[in-house]
């Protein structure tokens, strides 16, 4: 009868098994997405996969809509890149981004069991995002692990430049995983959004489970109590730490997740920040011979949380489990109050009656969780910067210091304390009284007193979280550098902490404070302040956003594995203005840097270049004639002058052999030395000097460089590498020299790069001689300055005739010069046509739209019936525009030759023009610049205050330079004709542009000057062009008059119709420089340059035209190339000169009006000159002359 059953239930367990197969069938051809069955790492707004720096490989998450993936996108979101490409951490995941201002999510398909989430940061602006603008929510399944979360707060205020959120949640069985990105409303009701660089998903071991339910709980401290941690539950890590490795563990589980910081030894009781409002998962883990410990009772040990005591070795070893085996602690904590109160200490020690052989007993490591509210949330508010605050010591250390004190003889033990105690304070307060002592005698000077700020050591550290390792953006054999916040985290510094045990090092300090607080300037890097006290010693400097050259050059190129992001012009640009930072310490302050190196040329945020780290720096003897100073070598290896090691003899020319070093990196992407390589290629001068003889430079140019660098500004660059590192130092060149050459070779490359309509066969650089360089006179200046020849094709029409000049209207005719191809003095040919000039063509209605249809509130100049207008440009650039109605005189042939000629000129000292519009009227569209023009900082009581002699400086050799690039270096040879402070421009960074090209003109090669109408401003006029003839020294007189307005603060007509260029040839001849000085920068500029400025004014304003200086001469004068005695000679000679002309001239002086008459539109008449009304009106645009009269319009 069994057997009959049995048989029949044969068919009835087959169907079932086709049944369950079919099932089976049915869910695999299913469109639900496979689970993921191991770990997984997203690299957000990525596709394919990356390596991180670790080997860690990440996957990206664009994929298809019609994949069956197990991660899924959705919503509408954006994926973004970085806009600056320099990232300080590992580029994967931290480059890209998923970014939105709405909402979208992940969708996972895991496994079951526990997982790690782990959500990557990095808070820097993304294409089509701003920065602090990201505010949002973040929800994984039913918790909110984010809400109004910032990153670019919370990074800022952690002083951190990128943010990892860890948490652990459980996944059911067939339960998708969804993590939403939110948006939040910001108080402002700006636009917000959210993003997210990189998500990670690791499986918790079993061993380590979080979640045990009703198997095991974890002990509440301060109650006997246990609490049971279930899967409803959600965590974030707060703090994880590792304080030695143990074999315990079965695969090093605790070290898998390796988000932990390292502790130092002597410490045994650790504090760590927590969120007040929610309660807290402490878990210890244990090692193998803690447990040893515990169990053989020769050390008693108990640990306590919060002073609470919660275990001791005995109660560890009765949790022991039936295998002997105990590999953590949990605990919970509960820190109560309101979220709004921000955050407070939870603190964790371990307290021993014997030390521990290995000081850390049964401690491997522990880990605090924040657990989620009953709201099924944990989030908090932003962390705001850090505050130090007073703490009272722990009340356990009075416990245990009577426990200590208590015995058998209570009252001789105290006595013995008390008088151990005395004599501790009395030796301590003797420390402290000759450490002030010390401090006293070492206090900086007066000067660096006012220009320095001293911070206290409790500023310092709370700007730095009390020097916390997170905060750390630098080391070196000089200290330690850290990021922090100082004015309640209004501005952000870089702190750098000596080594206080260097006696080398207090010396250097000190001589760090002192320079810097003596020199200012764009390029070096300013000082804020210093702290001194307790024997620390702390430098503050402004903070520089991208870090140094060598970071860009090859140090972060070496993390990542990528090419350096510079450009060559970039690159050009950094050498130029670390260059002329070493020239004003040499020329205008007479200090020797001594550590010339890549790694002390910083960045800013716009790579501006600054040099830093002057703790080396040597002032030469200003009392001694000699040109070195004797002294030790010190320095950094592979920049070192050869000639300083042999002699020990310091030089400027020593900076100038290391700058050399610099420009060979900058080239070459390597570092000065690099022991990886063999011992050929060790030395980058050696190595690149080898190749360079060997006529192999384009085997040491930087790959990333390849193709960008124009063959011409590469012979430029390599020709003045060359020269810097001579062995002798009387053939380097000085650094004036250098950033000559430089920027001649920016201007080869940018000349390159502005796609110009030329017929350019070949270009030849001539060397230039450096001992003709070093004993320069004004002609070999010049002449150096010149060495260009260009070989051009014949051209098809050989009867090329000079252009005539007309005199039919107040302009220029250009028709002549510009109707053909011209041959300028550099062979180069010009446009002859508009459409040959590569310049943005406007119609008349975008105009009107970008100047609000040309708006009065958008005008901000006007004067000889030109208007100038701020106009916002399609494109969203700032831009001016300068429109010429038909009244002004201006034929439509002019307008266009004059769109042609200044299409042209492509420097950094003169303005730079945007567009034109000749469709319905002749406008032209300018770089608009934030500062205005010269003429309203130098005649303002209030602003020219503002103007510090180093500005001042800079600004008088910023219009040299723009007026030598005009007179030699452009294409054609180019005069002025109204040089004048209402015609220099300034931008955001002061930096001078000459501005109004209406009236300048064109000269042939074989022509000094020419005979034309005078056209320009009184006041600034060289008195040949009164008799009708103008020359480039016509300019250079007009520069005279400038230069000595910018040191005197007067206008040249000014009150009381002082002439200044008389009163300046007086006070000089009589020796009262000071005089000529704007008193509102007394006792804060350099004699030295500004009597160089003076000596130029005078040489410059010379009657005659052939007596005064070239431009280049007078750049030559202002950067100290010349010696003060040469210079000298030469004011003598012009004031030997004068004194001759005045007893032997014939000619008639102009006299000017004793009350000028205020009708600009009166004429005046005299039968031998001209007289003119107001000719100081500063409205006054320009002025012209027809025979006998003269009219301002």
């Amino acid at each position: 009868m069994k057997e009959n059953q049995s048989m029949s239930l044969y068919p009835v367990s087959i169907a079932l098994l086709i049944l369950c197969s079919l099932i089976t069938s049915s869910n695999g051809s299913n469109n639900y997405p496979a689970y993921l069955k191991s770990d997984v790492s997203i690299n957000c707004g990525s596709s394919g996969t990356s390596a991180a720096l670790n080997g860690k490989e990440w996957i990206g998450d664009i994929i298809s809509s019609k994949s069956t993936s197990s991660l899924q996108v959705k919503g509408s979101s954006k994926i973004s890149s970085l806009i600056h490409k320099l990232i300080s951490s590992d580029p994967v995941p931290h480059k890209t981004a998923r970014a939105s201002s709405s909402e979208f999510s992940y969708m996972f398909h895991l496994s079951p069991g526990q997982k790690i989430i782990r959500l990557h940061f990095n808070p820097n602006p993304y294409k089509g995002f701003k920065k602090f603008k990201d505010l949002f929510t973040v929800e994984a399944g039913p918790f909110t692990l984010l809400s109004n979360f910032s990153a670019s707060i919370t990074a800022r205020a952690l002083g951190v430049n990128t943010i990892t959120k860890e948490f652990c949640i459980s996944i059911e069985e067939n339960q998708p995983l969804n993590i939403v990105f939110s948006p939040d409303i910001s108080p402002s009701q700006d636009v917000t959004y959210a993003f997210i660089n990189g998500i990670e998903i690791v499986s918790v071991p079993e061993a380590l489970t979080y979640f045990r339910g009703a198997d095991l709980g974890a002990q509440v401290v301060g109650q006997k109590s246990l609490v049971y941690v279930d899967n409803s539950t959600a965590l974030e890590l707060i703090h994880r730490l590792k304080v030695k490795r143990d074999s315990f563990l079965s695969g090093d589980e605790f070290d898998m997740f390796g988000l932990g910081e390292t502790v130092p030894k002597q410490t045994l009781t650790w504090k760590r920040p927590v969120d007040v409002g929610f309660r807290y998962l402490v878990r210890i883990h244990l090692c193998e011979l803690g447990l040893k410990i515990a169990e053989s009772g020769n050390v008693t040990f108990q640990v306590l949380i919060n002073e609470m005591i919660v275990d001791t070795n005995i109660d560890i070893v009765k949790q022991r489990d039936e295998n002997g085996n105990l590999r953590y602690r949990d605990y919970l904590v509960v820190i109560k109050g309101r979220k709004k109160e921000g955050q407070r200490d939870l603190l964790i020690s371990l307290e021993s009656n014997n030390e521990f052989m290995d000081r850390y007993g049964p401690f491997r490591g522990f880990e605090i969780f924040k657990l989620s509210n009953p709201d099924h949330s944990l989030a908090s508010p932003n962390p705001l910067p850090p505050v130090m605050a007073v703490r009272h010591l722990p009340s356990w250390i009075i416990r245990d210091l009577v426990s200590l004190l208590g015995g058998r003889n209570l009252i001789a033990t105290i006595a013995v304390t008390i008088i151990s105690m005395v004599s501790i304070i009395v030796h301590e307060l003797q420390k402290f009284r000759e450490a002030n002592l010390i401090e006293e005698e070492t206090k900086p000077s007066a000067r660096a007193e006012r220009h320095c700020r001293r911070f206290s050591l409790t500023e310092i550290r709370s700007a730095t979280r009390n020097f916390s390792n997170t905060f750390i953006i630098g080391k070196g054999g000089f200290g330690i550098v850290y990021k922090g916040l100082i004015d309640n985290g209004r501005e952000t510094v870089a702190i750098k902490r000596l080594k206080s045990s260097s006696r080398q090092g207090k010396r250097e300090f000190w001589t760090e404070i002192e320079t810097l607080s003596e020199v200012r300037h764009i390029n070096l890097v300013s000082l804020i302040g210093y702290c001194n006290e307790h024997r620390e010693m702390i430098l503050v400097y402004e903070y520089m956003t991208c870090g140094t050259l060598a970071d860009h050059l090859y140090k972060l190129a070496k993390d990542s594995g990528e090419n350096s992001s510079l450009t060559w012009k970039q690159r050009l640009n950094i050498c130029i203005g670390a260059g002329q930072g070493l020239d004003y310490l040499h020329t205008g302050q007479r200090i020797i840097h001594r550590d010339v190196k890549s790694s002390n040329i910083l960045l800013d945020e716009k790579f501006i270049s600054k040099v830093s780290d002057f703790g080396l720096a040597k002032p030469e003897d200003r009392s001694n004639s000699q040109s070195h100073v004797s002294t030790n070598v010190k320095g950094t290896p592979g920049y070192f002058d050869p000639y300083y090691i042999s002699t020990h003899k310091l030089t400027r020319k020593s900076d100038t052999y290391a700058f050399g070093v610099v420009l060979l990196e900058v080239l070459c992407g390597r570092p000065a030395m690099d022991r990886r390589v063999g011992e050929d290629e060790c030395y980058l001068t050696k190595w690149a000097r080898n190749k360079i003889n060997m006529g192999e430079v384009d085997q040491i140019v930087d790959s990333s460089l390849i193709g960008e660098i124009s063959p011409d500004s590469l012979k430029v660059f390599v020709g003045i590498a060359e020269r810097c590192l001579d062995d002798e130092p009387k053939k380097r060149p000085t650094m004036a020299q250098v950033v000559l050459q430089l920027e001649f070779a920016l201007e080869q490359q940018e000349s390159r790069n502005q796609n110009q309509v030329t017929s350019v066969a070949d270009e030849t650089i001539l060397p230039i001689n450096t001992e003709q360089l070093t004993e320069a006179s004004s002609e070999s200046i010049d002449r150096a300055n010149r060495q260009r020849v260009y070989t051009e094709p014949p051209a098809p029409n050989k009867d090329v005739r000079k252009p005539k000049m007309y005199k039919t209207s107040r302009f220029w005719t250009w028709d002549a010069l510009w109707k053909r191809r011209k041959v300028s003095r550099n062979k180069e040919i010009v446009p002859n046509s508009l459409s040959d000039v590569v310049l943005q063509k406007y119609d008349l209605a975008t105009i009107a739209a970008a100047t609000n249809q040309f708006s009065s509130f958008n005008k901000i100049g006007a004067g000889g019936f030109r208007s100038v207008y701020k106009a916002v440009l399609p494109t969203g650039q700032i831009a001016a525009v300068k429109m010429f109605p038909e009244l002004s005189g201006l034929a439509l042939n002019d307008f266009e030759s004059m769109i042609l000629l200044i299409s042209k000129l492509q420097h950094r000292n003169i303005i730079k023009t945007l567009g034109y519009c000749i469709n319905g009227g002749m406008l032209l569209v300018y770089e608009f610049m934030e500062n205005g023009s010269l003429d309203t900082h130098i005649f303002d009581e209030v602003k020219r205050r503002l103007l510090h002699w180093p500005l001042r400086f800079e600004i008088i050799i910023g219009i040299a330079r723009g007026i030598m690039y005009l007179h030699q270096n452009s294409a054609m040879k180019i005069i002025h004709r109204g040089v004048k402070p209402g015609n220099i421009l300034l931008d955001t960074q002061m930096n001078p542009k000459i501005s109004n090209f209406g009236d300048a003109i064109t000269l042939e090669d074989d022509r000094s000057d020419v005979d034309t109408r005078v056209v320009g401003t009184i006041g600034y006029l060289a008195p040949e062009c009164f008799a009708g003839t103008v020359s480039a020294m016509s300019d250079v007189y007009s520069f005279g008059i400038v230069v000595l307005e910018i040191v005197s603060g007067r206008k040249n007509k000014g009150q009381y119709d002082i002439d200044l260029v008389e009163l300046t040839w007086k006070h000089y001849r009589h020796v009262i420089i000071p005089e000529l000085v704007d008193e509102s920068i007394w006792g804060a500029f350099s004699e030295e340059e500004a009597l160089r400025c003076i000596q130029v004014g005078i040489l410059c304003t010379q009657q005659e035209p052939h007596h005064r200086p070239t431009i280049s001469s007078v750049l030559q004068i202002l950067l100290g190339l010349d010696s003060p005695q040469e210079t000298q000679d030469k004011v003598a000679t012009a004031f030997h000169k004068s004194k001759t002309e005045c007893n032997e001239s014939d000619t008639v002086s102009i006299d000017y009006p004793e009350s000028p008459s205020p009708l600009a539109s009166e004429t005046y008449h005299n039968n031998e000159h001209n007289v003119m009304p107001d000719p100081f009106d500063d409205n006054a645009v320009s002025v012209e002359y027809e025979q006998h009269n003269a009219t301002i319009p």
